[in-house]
C-alpha cells in the first residue's frame, strides 16, 4: 500500500499494453491517499491493442477501489482507445472528491471519434457531483 503517494505523474503510457495497463491500475488502487493525477499518453494509430488490455475492465470487479481522496485528475495525448476510456470512467466513478478534470485529445483523434467520446463520458456515473470536467486539443 502506497499510503504516502499524494501526486503521481507518469510520462509514455500507453493503455493498449496489457503491461502498462496494469501496472497504472495497480499504482492508482494502491495509493488510497493519492490526490493529483497526472498521465501522459503515447498516440500510435498502428499499435495493435492486446485484447486482453482490451477487455481488462470487463473482465475484472472494481468494488473494491476507493479514490476518495483524488481531487485532480489530468490527461494528455489523449485518444479514443477503449482500454483508456474504460480507466477514465473508473476513475470519475471511484473519486468522489474529484473537483477538476483535464483531458487533452490527440489532434490525430477525428471529430467524429471526439464527439462519441464526450457522449461516453457524459452518460457515465460520476461519484463527484461538483467536479468540473473540460476536454479539448492540444
Amino acid at each position: 500500500m502506497l499510503r504516502h503517494l499524494r501526486a503521481l505523474i507518469l510520462h509514455g503510457l500507453s493503455f493498449g499494453k496489457e503491461a502498462e495497463l496494469r501496472f497504472v491500475l495497480l499504482l492508482v488502487t494502491s495509493s488510497p491517499n493519492l490526490k493529483k493525477l497526472k498521465m501522459q499518453m503515447t498516440y500510435n494509430p498502428t499499435e495493435a491493442i492486446s485484447q486482453t488490455a482490451n477487455s481488462l475492465f470487463d473482465l475484472q470487479d472494481y468494488s473494491y477501489v476507493k479514490l476518495d481522496h483524488l481531487d485532480n485528475l489530468e490527461i494528455t495525448n489523449f485518444s479514443n482507445m477503449k482500454p483508456g476510456m474504460d480507466f477514465l470512467k473508473l476513475v470519475l466513478a471511484k473519486s468522489p472528491m474529484l473537483k477538476k478534470v483535464r483531458v487533452v485529445i490527440n489532434n490525430n483523434v477525428s471529430a467524429t471519434n471526439e464527439v462519441q467520446m464526450l457522449k461516453d463520458l457524459l452518460w457515465n456515473p460520476c461519484a463527484s457531483a461538483g467536479v468540473q470536467i473540460k476536454c479539448g486539443r492540444s
